[in-house]
């Protein structure tokens, strides 16, 4: 490990004096080493705590960074750190989605550095993979068999947690409990407290004072719950005695309730009778056995509103192919009735089971549903990156469009033949005089019945007599040899 004064962007007069702040004597920057183990970087694996709080995990970059225990990591790995900071308020664990190019978009850097400062941080022991990203597509996997091209791809993103190293911890004077990412905090130090009491008062001076520096508005009237109680009377307003009970007695109530959004027609006693169909199938089902009894008769709710009893409701369940318990049970019933009831392995009523939404077909080329424009401008960026693939898709559309153009226009009006005999008119068919003799002149002559017959006798007899030559032969022995 090279020295700090070594390091040109570390700013050694904030670098902390590790010495003094730490309890245990004789410690100081060399007791830590860099993680360069790439198994050592996981969430089950790493010697860091886990953190919550953007504010830990921001002051346990800048005492990392600043007291210069990796040699490369600076002002930029603190400026990626704080856009980490900013996206762990979305997770009540402290994970962080990292994208290199959005990332790189908002630091204004390249890629490769967005990954070496990320790779500084990791080997700091400040971040850990809680899942690797991936370029499968994530829409196949959720729609399954429904997937089509419109639905577009969507690769994994990375996942880090914000973790802290233990010589942090020890540092600011925190006491821990256990090793790695599930280590808690017990307790303080004094240094501790008293670093935590100057951090405190400092925070207290950065943040205004919106209390002072905006005057109290009493101009509003009290809210009911401050205003001063009346004294209760019996007295009306005109001298005489109020008699409230018969007014209510005597009022004509609306007996029509509003119930509120989004709740069914069913009554209490419908509702108690479903809860005791739904006992009946939990104890039949193994299941069901140790749900919530109230929310699997609401998930069971369209058999019984089309009409099923409970035994048979109870044998549709158990012909459902469930190898372990669901960690939800009524969520799942639900959900497995409506994939049923849509795919047709379960009938019930129309109207009970919402249908599945179908995604609208497109050409990819039109604009007539939101998937046309989009697949276009995939088109065009995957071409404006220079990909070979996205060069050939962009031919081999051009060349569609040109074949199917010429079949989308409408075809032209073919001119009527004309006629090869001169004077003839399709719209008469009688034939004048010159037509008449101008045919028969052209044409061969007309045989008549007995000389088509005696053609004909011939034409046989000639056959016959070719093939009778054809099958007919003579004997005929070698002559002898010529006398010498």
């Amino acid at each position: 490990m090279q020295h700090v004064s070594a390091c040109r962007h570390i700013n050694l007069t904030a670098c902390p004096d590790i010495s003094e702040i730490r309890p245990v004597s004789g410690a100081s920057r060399r007791a830590f080493t860099l993680v360069r183990d790439v198994a050592a970087q996981e969430v089950d694996t790493t010697a860091s705590r886990q953190l919550r709080r953007a504010v830990d995990f921001l002051s346990a970059v800048r005492f990392m960074v600043e007291a210069g225990f990796h040699p490369h990591a600076g002002p930029t790995t603190l400026r990626l750190a704080e856009v980490f900071a900013t996206r762990m308020v979305r997770s009540k664990d402290g994970h962080v989605p990292f994208s290199a190019e959005a990332t790189a978009r908002t630091l204004g850097l390249k890629r490769r550095a967005v990954f070496n400062h990320a790779r500084y941080l990791r080997e700091l022991g400040l971040i850990a993979y809680v899942e690797h990203g991936s370029k499968r597509n994530v829409l196949r996997s959720r729609h399954g068999a429904n997937w089509t091209n419109e639905h577009g791809y969507r690769s994994t993103a990375t996942l880090f947690a914000a973790v802290a190293p233990r010589i942090w911890d020890e540092a600011t004077g925190r006491r821990i409990r256990g090793e790695g990412y599930h280590a808690r905090i017990i307790g303080f130090t004094e240094t501790g407290r008293r670093l935590a009491a100057t951090t405190a008062r400092e925070h207290r001076r950065e943040r205004p004072n919106d209390q002072q520096a905006k005057p109290v508005d009493n101009s509003r009237p009290c809210t009911p719950s401050v205003e001063v109680p009346k004294p209760h009377t019996t007295l009306a307003v005109d001298g005489e005695i109020k008699d409230t009970t018969r007014k209510r007695t005597c009022r004509k109530r609306n007996d029509r309730r509003h119930r509120a959004k989004g709740s069914t027609n069913w009554t209490a006693a419908r509702t108690a009778a479903a809860m005791q169909e739904a006992h009946f199938v939990r104890l039949h089902t193994w299941w069901t056995q140790g749900s919530c009894l109230r929310q699997l008769a609401y998930a069971l709710r369209p058999c019984f509103e089309a009409g099923w009893t409970r035994e048979e409701t109870a044998r549709e369940l158990a012909r459902w192919t469930v190898p372990l318990r669901p960690r939800h049970v009524a969520s799942y019933v639900a959900s497995e009735i409506r994939r049923r009831a849509n795919t047709g392995q379960l009938h019930l009523p129309d109207g009970l089971i919402t249908p599945y939404r179908q995604p609208e077909t497109s050409t990819w080329d039109d604009g007539t549903t939101p998937h046309g424009p989009r697949y276009a401008t995939m088109q065009t960026r995957k071409a404006y990156t220079h990909r070979p693939a996205a060069t050939r898709a962009a031919a081999t559309l051009t060349q569609t469009r040109r074949q199917v153009t010429p079949q989308r226009q409408p075809a032209q009006e073919q001119p009527a033949p004309q006629s090869r005999i001169p004077g003839a008119h399709p719209e008469n068919v009688l034939l004048t005089h010159q037509e008449i003799a101008s045919l028969v002149k052209n044409s061969p002559p007309i045989l008549a019945g007995e000389t088509l017959w005696a053609q004909a006798e011939e034409a046989t007899e000639h056959r016959l007599d070719t093939e009778n030559r054809r099958e007919s032969w003579e004997y005929n022995p070698p002559a002898p040899p010529e006398p010498r």
